[in-house]
């Protein structure tokens, strides 16, 4: 079966951790000739990815020229997204006919485009949804009320791509919900959370920062809008002033990153800066750690994030300010972290309360339950490959 993989933010490297490099991968190995086909432009480093220098022998990777933009929230992203769904297209149309295209959305340029091209040449389309667009622009633009007419155009065009898959995939129940609902059916909609792949992620060996007498607090991923990480810097003050020796360690890079260099000037410390790591570094670090922050500000639209699979694989408790309840869920009913309200004195309480917390190893454990039950890609994407292929 020839499964055309269509991924704006996938990955070009061979040590990803990206779902969709992932997939490609389980579909090969089940006996599809996978193409994965992604963006020229890195949205992580915001410039033109290099070459790949080596070739993944389960599936090809194909590059679609994007001319990219500097910041996230941009008219020029806006333009960049318009100019690679006009690429895709033209590419669709010099590739032979595949039996099946599985489509991330977003974004919804390359969604509808790919959308289109399945339509008019009778192609099962499969639409695997990672973010609600525009719900999540609306959490960062002002005023809301007139963002949110602003956007109706966008909204529509999303609902067109929900209705017009043949089946849909979603990192969350919550999305889930979402979906079924535009296309008034929640049979053909599947949940599979991001995950990561337990056994490759336990051949990687902790890594303890050298320097004791810290509790070390972590966080991954992106130092952008919708993470509140300064009312995690303010929490770290507080817990100064009350003699906790806390140590908070950031691992990504986002628009952010240098002017909360800056903020923490005071708190070098406390606050180590690592940049963006190579995923086996990334996981190493991690995997020395003792507490995970989710700190995510009110309001925002994500739901189960890719982060949180990698602090539930790594056995870390939580401290969690993001409102979705699907997460909150996971987290009580695992015994897994704590919940809190967004801000820095209930963040800072919620720290210190799980850092003295006697049944910090059953928390930990409670964790680690948690991944191999609900985010373990060794069983998760299997099936989801499998799917794809009943599918098509």
């Amino acid at each position: 079966m020839d499964v055309l993989m269509i991924a704006q933010f996938a990955d070009v490297v061979g040590n990803s951790n990206n779902r969709f490099n992932t997939l490609a991968s389980v579909l090969g190995r089940l006996g599809a000739d996978v193409e994965l086909v992604t963006s020229s432009f890195s949205h992580t480093v915001k410039r033109q990815r290099p070459a790949p220098t080596a070739r993944n022998p389960l599936y090809r990777t194909t590059c679609v020229r994007e001319p990219g933009y500097p910041t996230n929230v941009s008219i020029r992203r806006i333009l960049s997204h318009l100019s690679l769904g006009r690429n895709l297209t033209d590419y669709l149309h010099r590739r032979r006919r595949p039996d099946v295209i599985y489509c991330a959305v977003p974004s919804l340029d390359v969604a509808d485009a790919a959308r289109t091209y399945a339509k008019r040449h009778g192609v099962k389309f499969i639409i695997d949804v990672q973010d609600l667009w525009p719900e999540a622009f609306e959490m960062v633009l002002r005023p809301k009320r007139a963002a949110h007419y602003a956007l109706a155009p966008l909204r529509s065009r999303a609902q067109r791509i929900y209705r017009a898959a043949d089946a849909a995939v979603t990192v969350s129940e919550t999305y889930s919900r979402r979906v079924a609902e535009a296309r008034d059916d929640d049979a053909s909609v599947s949940t599979v959370y991001l995950g990561t792949d337990l056994e490759r992620f336990d051949g990687f060996t902790p890594k303890r920062p050298p320097e004791a007498g810290y509790r070390e607090l972590v966080y991954i991923g992106t130092l952008g809008h919708s993470y509140d990480l300064p009312a995690v810097f303010d929490a770290l003050r507080i817990l100064r002033s009350r003699g906790q020796r806390m140590r908070l360690h950031l691992m990504g890079t986002g628009p952010f990153e240098d002017q909360w260099r800056r903020d923490t000037a005071d708190l070098r410390d406390e606050v180590i800066f690592h940049g963006a790591l190579d995923y086996p570094e990334m996981v190493s670090r991690l995997r020395g750690c003792d507490i995970a922050v989710n700190p995510i500000v009110a309001g925002a639209a994500q739901s189960i994030t890719n982060k949180v699979g990698d602090y539930a694989a790594a056995g870390l408790p939580v401290v969690n300010s993001q409102e979705c309840e699907e997460y909150r869920t996971l987290l009580d009913s695992y015994g897994a972290g704590l919940s809190c309200d967004a801000g820095a004195p209930f963040i800072a309480s919620a720290v210190e309360e799980l850092a003295s917390d006697d049944r910090l190893p059953e928390r930990a454990k409670g964790s680690r339950l948690m991944a191999e039950e609900h985010f373990d890609r060794g069983l998760t994407y299997r099936r989801l490959g499998e799917l794809i292929l009943d599918v098509g």
